[in-house]
């Protein structure tokens, strides 16, 4: 073979082995598959950060402060005193004019949800979650319990501050609940049904405001739940005292209620605003109670009948009465006059009124628009704290219950049917009167069979020594309280 074909075949083998490698540094799989690696890498991040979302967080800043209470409660049950083998509720209201049912006691056990609202170890919650409450547990999250002690309660808006020895506790922002808008996300927080998931962390449900200023009739006695949040997000048994939470992670509402015909979540659950809330917050906390407001009014509705006598409009709610030296008299408010606003607040009726007052606390300012004759007046009172009888003559205390003869004052504020008679204004947290039931606001009719119409009569009532029994009327039910002795 020549020298000159030896070289050409060494050069072809060159170039062969210098294509070769060309070609594999610029092979195109290699970089693709580089690239689809790192596109891989990308896709993961860009998943994590989007199930990190909104509602995650803010569930997860919210979530510590979250708490299950635990209580045992002081029920009263009633006992027919008789038999009927047909079971019939018309047979057995008859007799119960003549047969008055007995009552008792029992003990049985509550569970809820609250949450912290300070480091120091103040927990909201709802005042029926701990009604009547002779024991409360309160556990953390993380496991740890504590006893808690009531501060303040308020019936009528059904809300409750309650406290724990601990410091150093997470806890809740409050948000502001005049800022929401139909339509947004938002999350209920609580503990349904206890225990019985062996949890102590909180269930997250989530939702959106369905609707504002919801106005809803109470099935429980002398609550008022008006301008009411309402959501989808499912609220369930346990689940009351917890919060309701907006996007961002605060508070802008407590779970208090739901419409259920099952006894389960339908979607459709309701949360007090948490701007209501604050009020009576600032009030447990400073004064250890929630003081009695007094405006010192006396109104009527309007009817046909009399718009057409006085030749009035039937607007507004007319003024039947003043008390002296009440805020009303002080703002120069009279008998004949017509409430039409009160705080921007259209008042119809008595009805009205009673809503908005509902959620009135001392030293509030209210201003006050009103009709003297065709005069449009503008007004302005700051509402007084009502102050009790504390005269020694006019009250009596037997077995930790104090009464006092019914007067203008305590009419109005117990919303009394009676002109005479005695009515209890305290009861001793420990005493027998405490024991078997009796709260305030009860009016005592008989006490063994002797009719009661003042201090005298009741005090005269308890000279015997034998068993004793109670016939009250508490708001319009008639009750029997038996005490053996």
């Amino acid at each position: 073979m020549k020298k000159r074909d030896i070289l050409f075949i060494l050069l072809g083998i060159i170039l062969a082995i210098l294509g070769f490698r060309l070609y594999s540094l610029l092979k195109p799989e290699f970089f693709h598959y580089y690239s689809d690696k790192i596109r891989l890498v990308d896709l993961n991040d860009e998943i994590s950060r989007q199930r990190t979302n909104a509602i995650v967080l803010a569930a997860q800043k919210v979530s510590q402060a979250v708490v299950s209470i635990t209580v045992t409660q002081t029920e009263v049950v009633s006992t027919s005193p008789f038999y009927s083998p047909f079971n019939d509720d018309i047979f057995r209201n008859f007799f119960r004019d003549f047969f008055p049912e007995y009552y008792h006691k029992r003990q049985i056990k509550n569970l809820g949800s609250g949450m912290i609202i300070a480091s120091d170890g103040y927990i909201l919650t709802n005042e029926h979650v701990i009604l009547n409450a002779t024991d409360i547990n309160v556990t953390l999250p993380d496991g740890k319990q504590f006893k808690g002690e009531i501060v303040a309660s308020d019936h009528i808006n059904d809300l409750a501050l309650i406290k724990v020895n601990a410091s150093n506790l997470p806890y809740a922002e409050l948000g502001d609940s005049d800022d929401m808008m139909i339509g947004e996300w938002i999350i209920a927080l609580g503990n349904p049904f206890g225990f019985l998931l062996e949890d102590t962390r909180p269930t997250v449900t989530v939702g959106v405001v369905s609707a504002l200023n919801r106005a809803i009739k109470s099935t429980r006695e002398g609550r008022v739940y008006k301008n009411m949040i309402q959501t989808d997000a499912a609220i369930n048994p346990g689940n009351s005292g917890g919060p309701l939470v907006n996007i961002l992670g605060q508070v802008v509402g407590i779970n208090t209620a739901i419409f259920t015909s099952g006894g389960g979540s339908e979607s459709i659950g309701f949360a007090r605003p948490i701007n209501d809330v604050k009020k009576f917050i600032k009030e447990a906390k400073k004064f250890g109670k929630v003081r009695t407001p007094w405006v010192g009014l006396w109104l009527q509705d309007i009817t046909e009948n009399i718009a057409e006598a006085k030749g009035i409009e039937r607007s507004g709610v007319l003024v039947r009465g003043v008390e002296k030296e009440s805020s009303a008299h002080n703002a120069g408010i009279k008998e004949e006059d017509r409430i039409l606003f009160a705080n921007s607040h259209e008042i119809n009726n008595v009805p009205d009124w009673n809503r908005f007052l509902s959620n009135v606390f001392v030293d509030d300012t209210l201003n006050i628009t009103l009709l003297r004759d065709k005069d449009s007046i503008k007004t302005v009172l700051v509402v007084k704290e009502f102050k009790e009888s504390t005269s020694v003559e006019k009250r009596v205390v037997i077995y930790g219950i104090y009464v006092e003869n019914i007067n203008t004052a305590l009419r109005n504020k117990y919303n009394l049917g009676y002109s005479e008679g005695v009515v209890v204004v305290k009861v001793e947290p420990n005493g027998v009167g405490k024991k078997l039931g009796i709260i305030s606001g009860d009016v005592i009719l008989k006490v063994r069979n002797m009719r009661i119409r003042n201090i005298d009569d009741f005090q005269r009532a308890f000279q015997a020594t034998r068993d004793i029994n109670f016939i009250i009327d508490r708001g319009g039910l008639i009750i029997q309280l038996y005490l053996g002795l």
